[in-house]
């Protein structure tokens, strides 16, 4: 019994151990999965990381392209209010010249001392107002010149800058998209040459062409700029159209009676003075030009009635010193303003020319005298878009960033030797991936905002109230920037040069 339960305990003894072997064999196994696994983990994640870089270099070059129009879309709009400025600077230059015409000495008022039977009545308010409007004439006499230079200077001043800053965005792209890259992933870089190369010529030729510059001065026909800022709703009462009549509070106005001239002693005259004037853009957008005419309505009851020159005054600005377009011969094409304004705002008239008041003519004629600003006067060089686009999105700007195979795999220990070592297979010895990115325009309208009020910060508050839709344009600064798709194109370009910059080289 004893002999057999040793038998019994050498079968259980000689049989222990025997699942190590499979155990080993596992393990062994696991290991391998287990660093093939985490090779390819840093790769993978090489990769996920090396198109996260490219991503936001080529977000940061369309943000660059959205500032660009959006700058352009504010320097615009400050242009324009200051070309408004202008305009009005002109005109009320024009206005208190007629005014103070109107209240000083004129061949009226021999006229009137020759027929009233009071002649005061009609010079002592004319004395009075000549005397209120002195100091106030000399003011803006000493005022207008200073602010029409200074808006002139400052508009010239954002005309550069927005040709300047344009210019500079170009320049500012590769190396921003560059230092993105690197400060995202500090062994990652923008591939050398790659966005002024000629793989990458057609989309930045596309980009460049999108804008232009345009210099409307000493052109004739239509303009953009100029559109705009002769628009009804762009100008105010006070530029369009001047017309008023003079005659109140005692001022500018007679009823008297006439006995020296109407002998039966029952005559009278009357006068009453009406004022016509406005200002506007020449036609060649070199500058703005005001006319101010005051005429003077005269009835004699028992002559006639017949009008006279009361005054009249004129303005402009920029580098002219006629109305004229062809002095000394005047044409009905140089009563039009640009933007179907005519006659300096003389509403009476059907047409360019016909049917102004002998006081206009006359200051039409003489000519608008000194200009404001001879330099800076009128439309400056601005930047526009070329033609009319329709789609809201501007050209795609395609960014291509490279990092070094050997920097791939963070743990270069774990490589492994021989039939171990786990390969890149990196083409020319890098791992490149492409992203693409625009600016794109959006402004919405009030029917819109239910749909797209969440994917927009305050959109009530920079939507249009006329409902309509705004197509993509340098005057409105609401330009954002978006990733796009690459094209098939671009990635069958990069994939090709890849590969030719890995192929082997030399006879085997």
């Amino acid at each position: 019994m004893k002999r057999s339960a040793r038998k019994g305990r050498a079968r259980v003894a000689s049989a222990s151990g025997q699942a190590l072997v499979p155990a080993l064999i596992f393990l062994l196994i696991g290991s391998i999965g287990l660093y093939v696994a985490f090779n390819s983990f840093q790769m993978t994640s090489a990769k996920i990381k090396l198109q996260n870089t490219a991503d936001a270099a080529a977000y940061s070059a369309a943000v660059l392209q959205a500032r660009d129009y959006n700058f352009s879309a504010y320097t615009n709009r400050a242009m324009i209010a200051n070309q408004v400025t202008a305009a009005q600077a002109v005109g009320l230059k024009s206005w208190i010249d007629d005014l103070d015409s109107t209240y000083g000495h004129s061949d009226l008022d021999d006229s009137v001392n020759g027929i009233a039977d009071h002649p005061d009545q009609w010079t002592t308010p004319k004395n009075r107002g000549k005397a209120d409007i002195a100091p106030v004439r000399a003011t803006l006499d000493a005022l207008l010149p200073t602010l029409t230079k200074g808006i002139g200077s400052i508009n010239l001043a954002l005309s550069n800058a927005q040709a300047n800053y344009h210019a500079a965005v170009f320049v500012a792209v590769p190396d921003t998209a560059d230092a993105v890259a690197r400060q995202n992933q500090g062994d990652t870089h923008v591939t050398n040459g790659y966005f002024t190369g000629p793989r990458n010529a057609v989309q930045l030729a596309a980009w460049q062409s999108y804008t232009r510059t345009v210099t409307p001065a000493g052109t004739q026909g239509y303009d953009h700029f100029a559109d705009i800022v002769t628009n009804e709703d762009t100008l105010d009462d006070f530029v369009k159209n001047r017309d008023s009549t003079r005659s109140v509070a005692g001022y500018q106005q007679l009823d008297d009676s006439a006995s020296k001239v109407c002998r039966n002693g029952g005559g009278r005259i009357t006068i009453t003075v009406s004022h016509d004037g406005g200002t506007q853009l020449r036609t060649d957008k070199k500058g703005w030009q005001s006319i101010d005419a005051s005429t003077a309505h005269v009835n004699i009851t028992c002559l006639y009635a017949f009008d006279a020159i009361a005054g009249s005054g004129g303005s402009a600005n920029g580098n002219i010193t006629t109305f004229m377009s062809r002095p000394p011969f005047a044409a009905r094409e140089d009563w039009q303003g640009y933007g179907d304004y005519y006659n300096f705002g003389d509403h009476t008239s059907p047409m360019p020319g016909s049917l102004v008041s002998p006081a206009m003519a006359k200051q039409f004629l003489d000519g608008p005298g000194t200009s404001l600003d001879s330099n800076n006067g009128g439309l400056l060089p601005y930047q526009d878009m070329s033609g009319t686009p329709v789609a809201n999105k501007a050209p795609r700007i395609t960014i291509e960033v490279e990092r070094a195979g050997d920097t791939l795999v963070k743990t270069p220990g774990l490589q492994g030797g021989g039939r171990m070592t786990v390969q890149s297979n990196d083409a020319g010895g890098v791992m490149r991936a492409l992203s693409s990115a625009n600016a794109y325009f959006v402004r919405p309208n009030e029917s819109s905002l239910g749909a797209i009020s969440g994917a927009l910060m305050h959109a009530d508050a920079w939507a249009r109230a006329d409902g309509q839709t705004e197509y993509p344009s340098l005057f409105s600064p609401y330009w954002q920037a978006t990733l796009a798709p690459v094209s098939s194109s671009e990635r069958s370009t990069a994939m090709a040069t890849q590969i030719s910059a890995g192929a082997p080289t030399g006879k085997p």
